[in-house]
Formats: structure tokens, sequence, C-alpha cells
């Protein structure tokens, strides 16, 4: 049951990102992630997926987004980032699945 909220918690957020909605993020979080764009390049999908859930699963039992945001914040700005780009190449797939599927 508990993996089944995360799933469905999480989807909601990387769907709501695909929209161009990211409620999680700081601008700023978003803009120093990509600074360097060599790293966003280099990630893999199941590592993006991997970092994603790890994450998630420390920040899902905060109820809010405020919370969410709050516990993200608290973390190292390496951790931050690898996060924010990780959640991006999942919204990535997703945007690009939805295009393969009205193709």
């Amino acid at each position: 049951m508990r993996k089944m909220q995360e799933a469905q918690g999480l989807d909601q957020l990387i769907e709501a990102g695909s929209t161009g909605y990211l409620p999680l993020f700081y601008q700023e979080w978003i803009t120093e992630s990509f600074a360097d764009k060599s790293e966003v390049k280099k990630m893999s999908f199941s590592r993006a997926a991997e970092t994603v859930h790890k994450v998630y699963r420390l920040i899902e039992k905060h109820h809010s987004i405020e919370r969410k945001k709050t516990a993200i914040q608290a973390m190292n700005d390496e951790e931050r980032k690898d996060f924010v780009l990780s959640f991006m190449k999942m919204v990535e797939y997703r945007a690009l699945d939805r295009v393969k599927e009205l193709q």
C-alpha cells in the first residue's frame, strides 16, 4: 500500500512537471542545477529514477508541498542538484512518451 501511495504521489508530481508546473523546486534550484550542462547529458534514466525514488521516500512523509520543499532545502547542494536533475530527466521522459503516443 505504501509503495502504491509513493508511486501515485510521485507520478502526480512528474505529470505536473511535464506540464511545466514544478511545485517542489524554487526556480533558483533549477537554474543552479542546469549550470553544468555536461552533467545533464550524462545521466541515465535508471540512475535518475533511482535518485528520485530515494529522495521521494525521504520527503513523502511531509504532507504539504512547502514542507517537502523545506526538506529538499535541508539537503546539501550536490544532493539537491542531483535530485533536481534526476527529477527533470524523469519529466523529460514522460513528455517524450506522450509525444510518441501522439504520433
